[in-house]
């Protein structure tokens, strides 16, 4: 079983900010660029790693972030996730086990929009992607 949820921040997020600065630095127009953590858990899941995840600071602090589970463990049309070229999943979050889990990979999503707060067209989220967000040296791009 595969589940994937999705920590984005609730307070202002300055790596964003820096991000969408660049970009228009770059040429690259967009009225706002989202940002958030994507977790995949496998293995043997139970109803209770949501409550778990909640609770592991590392990932999800209340205070400053929003947790909320995907039903894919692929990005939304949009979005584009960003990840390490040669990741090898891990097996433990914050030096503990999880019960039932086997393999978390982690992921950076991104989503740029409009001043209309829509998605960007499919060629400008491209087009960030291969000048800035993804470094293919070492990252891989994973789009819908």
């Amino acid at each position: 079983m595969i589940r994937t949820f999705v920590v984005s921040l609730t307070i202002p997020d300055n790596e964003a900010y820096t991000a969408l600065e660049t970009l228009g630095r770059l040429g690259i127009d967009s009225s706002r660029v989202v940002r958030a953590d994507v977790w995949i858990f496998e293995g043997e899941l139970d109803a209770g790693l949501a409550a778990t995840i909640g609770s592991i600071e590392s990932i999800h602090n209340p205070n400053k972030h929003r947790l909320a589970e995907r039903q894919a463990d692929r990005p939304e049309p949009g979005e584009v996730w960003i990840a390490t070229r040669d990741e090898a999943p891990a097996t433990l979050v914050a030096g503990r086990a999880l019960p039932g889990v086997r393999a978390i990979l982690r992921r950076t999503a991104w989503r740029l929009l409009d001043d209309q707060g829509r998605d960007v067209a499919p060629a400008v989220l491209d087009r960030a992607v291969e000048t800035f967000l993804c470094n293919p040296a070492f990252q891989v791009a994973i789009t819908q």
